[in-house]
């Protein structure tokens, strides 16, 4: 018989695969404009990039199509993990046939997308990601648990203006990174920066930051910089201000780094510099 907490990590495991299902669906469909193709066209432009071989495949849409769907196995793995009991083996087929589904389906609808590729190959290395998904729980699914389970009985015994703060500092990273069209290709990566999309501090673009939009990068750096400070530490005390921008100051670096491979949203250094500044203000007026 289940516990509570067992009950309730299958519940959050089961919600965070069907994010991630939604997240790929998304980021493989996204703008989401359609257009008239014929059925035997699409399996022709399915087909099509296994017809021309190996060499014409790119290792970058290769790479994120195995990271793209390694979470949903994991995820899945997770939440399956004690309602199949000593039938891994079935479960991992199960979840894997589900995985291999998914893409052939999201595949298949690329080809009414312009701009979309379908391929069959990239089915092949996002049902290979979700296989390295459930791999991955197999093996390291205890140290994953008591991660996040550590995770959550932190936010649980935090009081209601940390939970907040902690809710808005998940907000902001989605917003920083919306519309989440991620990608790995190079070649993409280098059209932001050839037109000027990705920018250096204080670069002139059609693009760059308005003196508003920094304004309001600035306001919303403010909690972030709270957070750090009175968030995670011990009832009633706060942290230090050099570890709190330790903590805070090298996330949002590594949240610029991740904005750089959102296709179609300008990386503009200047709000992150404004967003910097701020979240040290909030931090030190935090303490």
């Amino acid at each position: 018989m289940k516990t509570g907490g067992a009950a309730a990590r299958e519940v959050a495991f089961t919600g965070a695969a069907a994010a991630f299902v939604a997240f790929a669906v998304w980021g493989s469909l996204f703008p989401f404009e359609l257009r008239a193709v014929s059925a035997s066209e699409a399996a022709r432009l399915f087909w099509l990039p296994w017809l021309r071989g190996p060499a014409t495949w790119s290792v970058s849409d290769l790479v994120s199509n195995v990271l793209l769907f390694m979470p949903i196995g994991l995820c899945l793995a997770a939440a399956l993990d004690r309602r199949i009991g000593a039938r891994r083996a079935i479960g991992a087929a199960m979840i894997i046939g589900f995985a291999c589904a998914l893409s052939t389906a999201v595949e298949l609808c690329q080809a009414f997308v312009p701009y979309r590729t379908p391929s069959v190959v990239d089915v092949m290395a996002e049902t290979l990601g979700a296989a390295l998904g459930v791999a991955a729980w197999r093996l390291r699914g205890s140290w994953i648990d008591a991660r996040i389970s550590d995770a959550v009985d932190g936010v649980a015994r935090a009081s209601i203006p940390c939970r907040v703060l902690i809710a808005y500092c998940g907000l902001f990273a989605v917003a920083w990174l919306l519309p989440l069209d991620f990608t790995l290709r190079p070649r993409e990566i280098a059209d932001k920066y050839e037109h000027k999309r990705l920018l250096l501090p204080f670069a002139p673009s059609p693009d760059a930051a308005s003196r508003a939009d920094l304004s309001m990068a600035f306001a919303a750096g403010l909690p972030l910089g709270v957070a750090s400070v009175i968030c995670g530490s011990a009832p009633g005390r706060r942290r230090a201000l050099t570890g709190a921008l330790g903590l805070a100051i090298p996330s949002l670096l590594a949240l610029e780094a991740i904005q750089v491979t959102v296709f179609s949203r300008t990386t503009d250094t200047t709000s992150l510099l404004a967003v910097i500044a701020a979240t040290v203000a909030g931090a030190s007026r935090a303490r």
